[in-house]
């Protein structure tokens, strides 16, 4: 990851995290009408004001941390906790039960920071124990006992509540996706199993045959014998650029080969190619060249068109052609795998009707920035 990214990464951290932020205002407002000194109130306010500091903090941290498959360790989480707690007393004296507030930003810490099965029962408890012993204290000092009941429940509780549900979200959300991902991998396996199987399986097969019946013909029939080795090496070198051409297509295309293969693939199915390009398609971005095959293929096996337009630039590519457009067509895998590696790499892409007459065609046109790979 570039140093801009983890800059714009931590940012978004700090900023999903500070969004909950606003409902510190709660001890902020209690401190301010609290029939205690001045002193406590200020003091209030300044432990609000550096938990919230430290909580924006750690989160924001340890949420790309997690990303990375990198948890906090229980050592670090627990002094945090601890530290937290000791601002939140800090508060007690001016707020008192409202001081509860304080355990959903707590729990949120520990639910977001580990597995659902261990973190969900350690953050209902950060917000129970508290809430229970704040209820048991304010009823002591003659307080309603439902009062603070009410309060722990639809105040912190509600808070806790959807701390988990968001959680559980998304937790099943991502193991979702990492099964999928292990599903498209295991797929693509199986993808270049059968290409290299389709490539060197019947070649082999047959130049094994090949040397076992010129060995057999070697003395007695010599010239035919020399016929099935000349077979043999023409085959292997047939076999042989077959290989090279399985490995170009499972790497990376690159520019300008793929241009000529786009060039080849259109006039050998009966559609004129109508290429430009400028000086620096040369330094043409690997991505577009992933756009230009797949475009081209669609163009081939789909289209019905006569022409196919291909306009070039270093960052950006535009395939249009005149054939019968896209209709009601769904998108293939191809179109969609497209779609994720312009989104990985940040770049724009659009697919749509080439013009609006009867035959519209379809154009697709990405752009990517500078360095997309």
């Amino acid at each position: 990851m570039t140093k801009q990214a983890t800059s714009q990464a931590h940012l978004m951290g700090i900023l999903y995290a500070g969004i909950w932020l606003v409902f510190l205002f709660i001890p902020a407002y209690a401190a301010l009408v609290s029939e205690t000194g001045w002193g406590w109130r200020i003091t209030a306010w300044a432990a609000t004001a550096a938990f919230a500091a430290l909580y924006l903090w750690r989160m924001a941290v340890w949420m790309q941390a997690v990303e990375r498959g990198h948890p906090p360790t229980p050592k670090a989480m627990i002094s945090t906790q601890l530290l937290l707690a000791a601002l939140v007393g800090l508060t007690l004296p001016a707020i008192g039960v409202y001081g509860t507030t304080f355990s959903t930003f707590m729990a949120a810490l520990v639910v977001f920071s580990y597995r659902p099965k261990i973190s969900i029962p350690i953050g209902v408890a950060l917000w129970a124990v508290p809430s229970s012993a704040a209820i048991a204290i304010s009823n002591m000092q003659g307080s309603s006992f439902w009062d603070g009941l009410y309060w722990a429940v639809l105040g912190p509780g509600i808070g806790v509540f959807f701390i988990v549900l968001i959680r559980l979200q998304e937790y099943y959300e991502h193991r979702e996706r990492h099964k999928e991902q292990q599903l498209h991998q295991a797929a693509e396996r199986d993808r270049i199993a059968r290409d290299v199987h389709d490539v060197l399986g019947h070649s082999l097969t047959v130049l094994s045959i090949k040397a076992q019946l010129a060995r057999r013909l070697m003395e007695a029939e010599p010239q035919r014998a020399q016929q099935e080795l000349n077979e043999i090496e023409q085959l292997a070198r047939e076999s042989l650029t077959q290989v090279r051409n399985t490995v170009t297509q499972l790497r990376s295309p690159q520019f300008p080969s793929e241009l000529e293969v786009a060039r080849s693939a259109l006039q050998a199915a009966g559609i004129t190619p109508v290429i430009t390009t400028n000086d620096d398609a040369e330094r043409a971005a690997p991505l577009l060249a992933w756009a230009l095959r797949e475009a081209v293929t669609n163009v081939v096996r789909h289209s019905g068109a006569s022409t196919c337009r291909i306009e070039l630039s270093a960052h950006s590519l535009s395939v249009s052609d005149d054939g019968l457009g896209l209709g009601d067509a769904l998108e293939g895998n191809g179109l969609r795998g497209l779609r994720e590696r312009a989104a990985a790499a940040g770049a724009q892409i659009s697919i749509g009707p080439a013009s609006a007459h009867l035959r519209p065609g379809c154009r697709l046109t990405i752009t990517c920035p500078e360095g997309a790979a």
